[in-house]
C-alpha cells in the first residue's frame, strides 16, 4: 500500500497544511503533529482552542506593524515609550525578543520580511513606506535598524540606511553589531547577545 493511502485522512490534511507555515517541511510538520497526538486529549484541545484564538484575534499593529490583539498595540498606545527612538525589525518575534531584555523604551517598526531577490522579495513588498512616514512625523533622534546578521539582513540595512539619509540626513542611523554572530536570528539569540548587539550598535 502507498504510503499516503496508509494515512488515516485527518492526519493527511493536516500535514497538508502545516507544510503552508514558512520554514515547515514534511519532516518538521510530521513531528509537530505527531507530538502533539501523544498529548492528552485535553491539552490537544487547549493547544488548538489557543491557536484558534490567536488566528482569530491576533494582527498587526496599523501604527507600528507588531502582532496585537488590539488595533494598536501596547507599546505604541503607552505614554511612557518615546517615539524618538525606532527601532527596525523584520519581525514581530524580533521585537518581542528584544522586549525581555527590558532595556528598550522606545517604539519599534516591523518590515514583516527583509529583502530577499532571490526569493522574489524586494522593498516594495515591505512596510518601507509606512516607516518613512513614521520617522516624517515623529522625527525621531535615532532610528535603530535590528535586521537579522545575516546577508538579507545586512543588505536590507544597508538599503534603509541610505534611504533614510536622504530623505532625514539629519536623523541619526544605527545598526545592532557586536554580540550576535553573523548567521544568526534575532528571535533565537540569548539574552546576553542579544543585549550587547544592542548597547554597542554602530552609527551608519
Amino acid at each position: 500500500m502507498p504510503y499516503e493511502e496508509s494515512l488515516p485522512e485527518p492526519i493527511k490534511l493536516a500535514l497538508e497544511k502545516l507544510i503552508h507555515i514558512p520554514t515547515y517541511g514534511e519532516r518538521s510538520a510530521s513531528r509537530l503533529l505527531y507530538n502533539l497526538l501523544k498529548l492528552p486529549m485535553e491539552k490537544r484541545l487547549e493547544i488548538v482552542q489557543a491557536l484558534q484564538s490567536v488566528v482569530e484575534r491576533i494582527r498587526p499593529c496599523k501604527e507600528c506593524g507588531l502582532y496585537t490583539d488590539q488595533e494598536i498595540c501596547k507599546i505604541c498606545s503607552d505614554p511612557k515609550r518615546s517615539k524618538k527612538f525606532i527601532c527596525v525589525v523584520e519581525e514581530s518575534q524580533d521585537a518581542f525578543a528584544i522586549e525581555k531584555l527590558e532595556r528598550y523604551s522606545g517604539v519599534y517598526h516591523v518590515l514583516g520580511g527583509r529583502i530577499a531577490p532571490l526569493e522574489g522579495i524586494s522593498p516594495k513588498d515591505l512596510n518601507i513606506d509606512s516607516l518613512m512616514e513614521r520617522i516624517e512625523r515623529y522625527r525621531p533622534k535615532e532610528v535603530i535598524i535590528a535586521t537579522n546578521p545575516n546577508l538579507e539582513g545586512e543588505a536590507t540595512a544597508n538599503y534603509l540606511a541610505k534611504l533614510i539619509k536622504k530623505q532625514f540626513p539629519t536623523t541619526k542611523i544605527t545598526r545592532i553589531s557586536h554580540g550576535l554572530q553573523f548567521g544568526s536570528l534575532i528571535e533565537l539569540a540569548d539574552e546576553l547577545s542579544l543585549e550587547k548587539s544592542i548597547e554597542n550598535r554602530k552609527v551608519l
